[in-house]
């Protein structure tokens, strides 16, 4: 096994390859900046401090204001200390995230990442508005206010349509499937394949009968014969999963019965607020202060033993799911011209896949409302090109794929080198 060198000391091939600078248009809270010049904002966020501070029932309110329709809390319903602690919640969900983000730094920098004492007893808005506006150390006031603007960014992602929504959109989806899939569904079998990484460092060579020392992926395949319109259609769908983004697969590798196994576990699991901790940090990535503008919140990934069954597979999904012309951002980097979007940035070399979104309507939920659409980010990958996202030593492992993601995207946004300089990762 070579997995060893997906850490975030081994990942980068320099750390002077960081792009520190960062974007705040999206996130002004997280500009280490923002308290040392005037602004409209920075003058909002002093006034709600002056509100609150000596005044209890004024806090109540303002916390009334974070959690219920203000008509609720300014008028009807009078505030009380529950507000309070819901807020309170959202805050201690913060520093769960923020400790989940430094977990998965290089050892020696963790402790440079560890936010103030101060800060990590502070599970109250009043004294961190506090701490954000009185406060004397510049690191101080940025941590302040970066536990708050996590916290309400976590409120935001629990208030949206799309997310709250997210579980009746997944399970309509899955109903579709079942039509347009699954019912042509006549046995299912179990498969292990042994797989490693040839010597040129990018083929996948694998088989079903794996060898000592092999990587072991267990799939529960389903064979598929559909009469067709045009031709009769017949494969084997090795792996299928729909995902909600709230809850979001991880892969590890464990040691299982003396064999090596790729299991897949819950990321974010330390985190209360069902998971919230993708979608966030795909917010802080992608400069984007909206959660119902990210548009893989559902998605749905099928592995097949190759392009032919890849292509029947689409066919599948194009008669029985969507409509003719419901693809968009389709992009396909299996075939040997690759054709749509550039993959993300952070992609590794050799990752090969078909994907796109599809867009689905859903029927109104009460009689005279219109149907109305959303959005499923469907992934197709081969056997191989799959493999090749859980070989621990391919440059298109998806761990490693995650951890670049975190530490050229996220770090600059949660650690910017203004506060702690750019050392600190390095290990010297």
């Amino acid at each position: 096994m070579n997995e060893q060198w997906i850490r975030a000391d081994r990942i980068m091939s320099s750390w002077d390859d960081m792009g520190w600078e960062v974007d705040y248009t999206a996130h002004p809270l997280l500009d280490p900046a923002f308290m040392d010049k005037p602004s409209r904002l920075r003058r909002f966020l002093q006034l709600t401090h002056q509100r609150i501070v000596g005044d209890d029932r004024a806090y109540q309110r303002e916390a009334a204001r974070l959690v219920r329709p203000l008509r609720d809390a300014v008028g009807e319903i009078p505030p009380c200390a529950d507000d309070v602690f819901i807020v309170s919640e959202f805050l201690s969900e913060a520093e769960v995230y923020l400790q989940s983000a430094i977990a998965l730094l290089a050892e020696h920098a963790r402790p440079a990442a560890q936010p103030l004492p101060e800060v990590v007893a502070a599970n109250d808005l009043r004294a961190l508005t506090g701490l954000a506006c009185t406060g004397e150390d510049r690191r101080l006031r940025f941590e302040a206010l970066r536990k708050i603007h996590l916290a309400n960014l976590l409120l935001d992602i629990d208030h949206s349509r799309h997310v709250q929504d997210g579980p009746l959109h997944l399970a309509y989806f899955q109903d579709l499937l079942e039509r347009a899939l699954w019912y042509y569904k006549t046995h299912a079998y179990p498969v292990n394949i042994g797989f490693h990484i040839d010597q040129d460092g990018e083929t996948i060579r694998y088989t079903t009968k794996p060898a000592a020392g092999d990587q072991v992926w267990h799939f529960d395949s389903a064979f598929l014969e559909s009469p067709g319109p045009v031709r009769p259609i017949a494969l084997d769908v090795l792996y299928h999963s729909c995902r909600f983004k709230r809850s979001v697969d991880k892969v590890s590798f464990e040691v299982v019965d003396g064999r090596f196994r790729v299991l897949e576990q819950v990321r974010w699991q330390d985190m209360r607020q069902h998971r919230s901790g993708s979608i966030l940090s795909k917010m802080l990535r992608k400069g984007i202060n909206n959660p119902d503008q990210i548009g893989d919140m559902l998605g749905a990934m099928f592995i097949v033993h190759d392009e032919d069954a890849l292509d029947d597979l689409i066919t599948l999904l194009d008669r029985g799911i969507g409509n003719p012309f419901g693809w968009r951002n389709v992009t396909d980097t299996l075939g040997p011209e690759p054709a749509g979007p550039r993959l993300n940035r952070h992609s590794g070399k050799g990752f090969r896949v078909f994907k796109g979104d599809m867009d689905i309507l859903i029927p109104g939920r009460y009689p005279g409302q219109a149907p109305y659409r959303f959005t499923v980010e469907i992934q197709i990958h081969t056997l191989e090109s799959f493999l090749r996202t859980v070989c621990g030593s391919h440059h298109a492992n998806h761990l490693a794929l995650k951890l670049r993601q975190f530490l050229m995207g996220l770090v600059p946004v949660l650690f910017p080198a203004a506060i702690y300089g750019k050392d600190w990762l390095q290990r010297h």
